[in-house]
């Protein structure tokens, strides 16, 4: 495994050093055992891989099924798009994490982090939108996410100085409608939702609780921000003598341990995703 620019040298005040003392090392065996283990996870994306490719086979929606309802009540804001496109989104990030690692053998310092939080946060979002049992809370996770998505889009416009054939209160106001005529509360259909709210809801659905994959979040979002605590925790740390009393010298490298947990849960939460959707698609008994 070759990983460019993953060894340097940083200087600490040794009290934060102390803090972040946690220090994953590991022989060459293990790490090649842990890399194994690691493409092993990321190769379950090869059946996904083929449902996405636009020449390949995708099962339309069966009649009666939970998501054809979905998609009839809140149309034009369909439920399964929204999901679907949130696992092309997964499985683009995992297949590209794959590529670097296990084709090109290239593990850089930070960038793969980048890519399992967008794995991770979009599979999540899929779970958000389709685990509720219960229809009208289905629906309304639709339309606050057609609202963070319209508020997006329109954020990007004013910036840019377009317009577009509607405004952005017209658009939430057609979200309202949705809601009123299907019976949800219309301020709650256009109420703010974030990704955290997303990934915690998404991961109380999974064995263990939302604890792992919200933590497995926010430190991959932290290391896309550069954020120091982050990247104490999720590097491989040697001290190197010689630094002043208060202050710790200290050689940092790639982690594969850390990497592999963060890949581990991004998997775990798209496997459930893609479960959900097969379910939601199957046409419901009478």
């Amino acid at each position: 495994m070759h990983c460019p620019g993953q060894d340097a040298v940083f200087r600490f005040p040794r009290a934060i050093a102390r803090f972040y003392r946690r220090c994953m090392t590991m022989t060459a065996a293990e790490e090649h055992q842990l890399f194994t283990e690691m493409f092993r996870h990321l190769d379950k994306i090869d059946p996904w891989l083929t449902r996405m490719d636009p020449e390949g086979p995708r099962p339309r929606l069966q009649e009666r099924s939970d998501l054809s309802r979905d998609d009839k009540e809140t149309h034009p804001y369909q439920l399964s798009q929204a999901a679907w496109h949130a696992l092309s989104h997964a499985v683009d990030h995992l297949h590209c994490l794959r590529t670097l690692l296990k084709d090109a053998r290239v593990m850089h310092m930070y960038a793969p982090y980048s890519l399992a939080r967008a794995a991770l946060e979009n599979a999540s979002a899929a779970v958000w939108l389709l685990a509720p049992d219960d229809r009208p809370e289905r629906m309304l996770r639709r339309l606050r996410f057609a609202a963070l998505d319209i508020r997006g889009g329109e954020a990007m416009r004013k910036l840019v100085d377009a317009s577009g054939t509607k405004t952005e209160a017209e658009r939430l106001d057609q979200l309202r409608v949705i809601a009123k005529r299907r019976g949800i509360e219309q301020s709650a259909a256009t109420k703010h939702v974030g990704y955290a709210e997303i990934v915690k809801a998404a991961g109380d659905t999974m064995p263990g609780g939302h604890k792992p994959y919200l933590l497995t979040w926010k430190m991959c979002s932290a290391i896309a921000h550069g954020d120091l605590w982050a990247t104490l925790n999720v590097v491989s740390r040697t001290e190197l003598p010689g630094a002043p009393a208060d202050i710790a010298h200290m050689r940092i490298t790639a982690s594969a341990q850390s990497l592999f947990f963060a890949v581990f849960f991004a998997v775990a939460m798209a496997t459930a995703a893609w479960h959900l959707y097969d379910r939601r698609g199957e046409r419901r008994a009478a």
